[in-house]
């Protein structure tokens, strides 16, 4: 069981994210004081009794509370009241206002909390301390419960590391906690970035090969008992030495493989650009199609198979990125840095663009365009629909001389 916090100043929009049937949301458990008839009526009794504290300008407190997968048939309803009240119980939360909604849109189990942080007499519950205070309650309510823990590295006695070891821990507990939370890489990246964390990938420019993973934690986030940064630099680690379930491979498994994400994302603008030079050609100019936009996935084989593998071939595609793109890249992008042995880290930002060089020839054919600027790793839904739009329109009233 891990639990995220979050604190805003308005009510509306989170309740109508944590109430929604689209995510299958279903009511845990609530506190007297609130109406329950519809969205707009919680949302008015968390809003009047935030006005007893006019000083407070953040009063939303948000809870996500996940577990793991192995937990989904022992998390009845009744369990999972009990283990919220007892989680606010002991986070301080006992005397105010909240509803719980339990989410089925992901393949872990988890629990979205709105507190009031204005309590029943009127005050703002402090949250100083907050943070710690939630992973040591996650981790009792996880054994008192009888929820899942995962063996190995966990049952080493975490108190007793020193230094590095302690520190790699702390790491390897962020990022599973990250990587139950996230769906796709971009939101990886995002829940990371929220406790100082970083990902960057290995990639070769001689084979085009993601040969791994590393994480990199902010000096500024490694503090002593005093609460002082005690180091003079970040800190890395590859997924496999912060535990072997957070290799490249693994990740992949949960996140998607980014050359079959990149290669889809790709045609979809390749698509596109033919779809564009169709309509803006004549009908004899037409009959040469093919020729000029031959098959996508005969053109780049290596990316295609990619589509049927949960992770990348470690040797690549065997094709090298330009000198001249390597060099602009350097000048460009922040999220690149020597990893020795003639290799990169980059960024997912940095990542896309590498993965977008074989395919610019020919996304430019008869005028088309597309970069990796366009690809989202989180957003190729959104992607598809919007140019599925664009495609209706262009085919019930588009030009075509």
């Amino acid at each position: 069981m891990f639990g995220k916090i979050l604190h805003g100043s308005g009510f509306a929009g989170l309740v109508n994210y944590a109430n929604d049937s689209r995510k299958g949301a279903t009511l845990v458990a609530a506190s007297e004081g609130i109406n329950l008839t519809n969205n707009q009526s919680i949302i008015d009794s968390f809003v009047m009794h935030a006005e007893l504290s006019s000083r407070t300008k953040r009063p939303v407190a948000h809870f996500v509370l996940a577990f793991s997968p192995h937990d989904t048939t022992q998390l009845t309803d009744k369990k999972l009241e009990n283990i919220v009240l007892e989680y606010l119980r002991r986070m301080g939360y006992n005397n105010n206002q909240f509803v719980a909604f339990r989410h089925f849109d992901k393949e872990h189990p988890h629990i979205h909390i709105i507190v009031n942080r204005v309590n029943n007499q009127g005050r703002c519950t402090k949250d100083s301390h907050e943070k710690d205070r939630n992973v040591k309650v996650c981790h009792d309510l996880t054994q008192e419960f009888g929820l899942y823990i995962a063996r190995g590295k966990e049952e080493v006695k975490e108190k007793r590391l020193r230094s590095m070891d302690a520190i790699r821990y702390q790491m390897m507990h962020c990022v599973r906690e990250s990587l139950q939370i996230a769906d796709n890489w971009k939101d990886f990246q995002e829940e990371l970035a929220q406790v100082g964390i970083s990902c960057q990938f290995r990639f070769n420019p001689h084979t085009s090969g993601i040969e791994g993973i590393s994480f990199t934690i902010a000096k500024e986030k490694v503090k002593d008992k005093k609460g002082n940064s005690k180091m003079r630099h970040d800190i890395s680690f590859s997924g496999k030495q912060l535990d072997p379930s957070l290799t490249f491979t693994n990740l992949c498994r949960k996140l998607g493989n980014p050359v079959a994400i990149a290669h889809v994302q790709a045609r979809d603008m390749y698509e596109d650009a033919r779809e564009d030079w169709f309509l803006s050609h004549t009908p004899n100019e037409c009959s040469n199609i093919d020729s000029i936009f031959p098959d996508f996935d005969v053109t780049f084989p290596w990316q295609a198979k990619a589509q049927t593998k949960e992770a990348p071939d470690m040797e690549g595609s065997g094709e090298s990125i330009p000198f001249p793109i390597m060099e602009e890249l350097y000048n460009t992008t922040e999220d690149i840095a020597d990893a020795g042995n003639g290799c990169i880290f980059v960024g997912l930002h940095a990542l896309a663009r590498l993965m977008f060089v074989p395919y610019q020839p020919s996304l430019s054919v008869g005028g088309g365009g597309g970069s990796s600027s366009k690809m989202g790793w989180g957003d190729d839904d959104k992607y598809k629909k919007r140019h599925q739009y664009a495609r209706s329109r262009s085919k019930h009233g588009g030009p075509h001389r």
